[in-house]
């Protein structure tokens, strides 16, 4: 055999193999790639505040990993496609849900604390009063300024949990706190 004929007839098995090789195999691992990054960006703050949203794109991201494990190349890359466009709907619904509960917190922030000074002002000037108005008693007062204090060291709490992020949480235990404040100020005969 020619030295020629050797090296045509082993190059043939390459040039096979790479005729044969699918052409969307490289934009759709470029692309699986992207949408990998994609999805673990949204690992911290997006599942915090978006979670159905986050797993949407989760999934639509396992589901393009097996197309690619099948080698179906075409699909893997118009499932990242698809995996792109939840990635951006997680992070705009997590954004949205961030500045619903933002705005929440700060009417509930600029609401309580003023309940609170309210009520001590009242309970100073009931304490104060030589008589004490109808159906109360020093006991409705003594109470009152137990809630009143448990509701100041429940705030802090609350404030702790907005400093560490956690909005849902600490509007949740801060509406209970202003629930409790308006029963304090029911009890002191107020409104």
């Amino acid at each position: 055999m020619s030295r020629h004929l050797r090296i045509a007839l082993a190059v043939v098995p390459f040039a096979l193999v790479v005729a044969c090789t699918d052409a969307a195999k490289a934009p759709a691992e470029a692309a699986m790639a992207a949408a990998g990054s994609a999805v673990e960006s949204l690992q911290v703050e997006a599942a915090k505040f978006a979670p159905d949203a986050v797993k949407a794109a989760q999934a639509s991201f396992a589901s393009a990993k097996d197309m690619v494990a099948k080698q179906d190349y075409k699909g893997a890359l118009a499932a990242a496609g698809d995996v792109t466009t939840k990635v951006k709907a997680a992070l705009a619904a997590a954004a949205a849900k961030k500045d619903e509960l933002v705005k929440a917190w700060g009417e509930l922030s600029a609401s309580v604390p003023k309940m609170v000074e309210d009520l001590k002002a009242r309970i100073a000037t009931l304490s104060g009063a030589k008589k004490l108005p109808a159906g109360m008693d020093k006991a409705v007062l003594a109470k009152a300024n137990e809630g009143v204090a448990a509701i100041e060291s429940g705030w802090q709490k609350v404030t702790d949990q907005v400093k560490g992020g956690d909005y849902a949480a600490a509007l949740a235990k801060g509406k209970e706190l202003k629930a409790q404040a308006e029963d304090v100020l029911k009890s002191l005969g107020g409104q």
